[in-house]
């Protein structure tokens, strides 16, 4: 007769939670005693998750955030059409630009606030890009909105200005500085969120800066108030200035030099050409080289 065989057992498996291991007590005076009771991590036992625990140690790319600025003429709009853009019409000047997508000609800060955040919340189908045109008459919206609309002793005052509204002493360039960054900004980047990309054009002017160090020098550069413009230049993921080589060819610089407010996240080559594409596969390129550590 062959040996009798041992029954065979599996491996234990993950406990099911839903299951108690024991029950302790008599009667009415029972507990069950579950895994999760003695997982001093479980969050039914107070535990909480530690800040650490939401660090990211991985590269996160997301839809761009670009400034582009240049002379009138050298083909912003053009680019912004090549992008595919909504582009929110802020100057009346593109009517002649084709293939182009544009709103009516938004004349007023909470005009240009309700597109945005309607495009944040039904964003069109297939949108890839919203453009700006123009960052400075924005600014200028946004001035006027501040100056004539909200400043209740004098509303709707045309002699209102930036030092003399709300009490003088230059507090409506605070209240300007804090509808860009607490209104403005966080509508681009839900805008971002959204996986649309934000393109902010601009007019170009010849500005004298004070560097860090403390020199005064003279750069082209977008042409916002300085009060205003390094929180602009600070969130954008690139500044780029758009111009015409002697050859005639349209490009993009996108490092800055002694003569050009420029910058880049993306290790983009110092000049590429004034298309939405161009850019685009540079940008691609320039991930792509970071994530490899070349």
């Amino acid at each position: 007769m062959p040996p009798a065989r041992s029954p065979r057992t599996e491996p234990p498996g993950p406990a099911d939670e839903s299951l108690p291991l024991v029950r302790l007590g008599q009667g009415d005076f029972t507990r069950d005693l579950r895994a999760q009771d003695l997982d001093p991590h479980h969050p039914k036992n107070g535990a909480t998750m530690s800040l650490l625990d939401s660090v990211i140690t991985t590269t996160t790319p997301s839809p761009p955030k670009i400034l582009v600025y240049g002379t009138p003429g050298v083909g912003k709009t053009t680019f912004a059409a090549s992008a595919g853009a909504l582009l929110l019409d802020c100057e009346n000047g593109a009517g002649a630009v084709p293939g182009l997508t544009r709103t009516p000609f938004l004349k007023s800060w909470p005009e240009v606030q309700a597109w945005l955040a309607e495009i944040e919340a039904h964003p069109p189908e297939g949108l890839g890009a919203v453009a700006i045109d123009t960052l400075d008459w924005l600014v200028q919206r946004i001035v006027e909105y501040v100056v004539m609309d909200l400043d209740k002793k004098s509303k709707g005052e045309v002699t209102n200005t930036l030092s003399s509204a709300h009490g003088g002493y230059f507090k409506a360039r605070e209240i300007v500085n804090n509808i860009v960054s607490r209104d403005l900004l966080p509508l681009f980047n839900a805008i971002t969120d959204r996986g649309i990309a934000v393109i902010l054009l601009a007019h170009a002017a010849n500005t004298k800066i004070t560097t860090p160090e403390g020199y005064d020098v003279r750069l082209a550069a977008p042409d916002i108030p300085q009060w205003i413009a390094p929180t602009f230049v600070e969130w954008a993921d690139a500044v780029l200035f758009a111009s015409r080589e002697t050859t005639g060819e349209r490009v993009l610089t996108t490092e800055g030099t002694s003569n050009v407010t420029a910058k880049n996240r993306y290790g983009l080559p110092p000049k590429v050409g004034l298309s939405w594409k161009d850019l685009s596969d540079a940008i691609q390129n320039g991930l792509e080289r970071q994530s490899a550590g070349r």
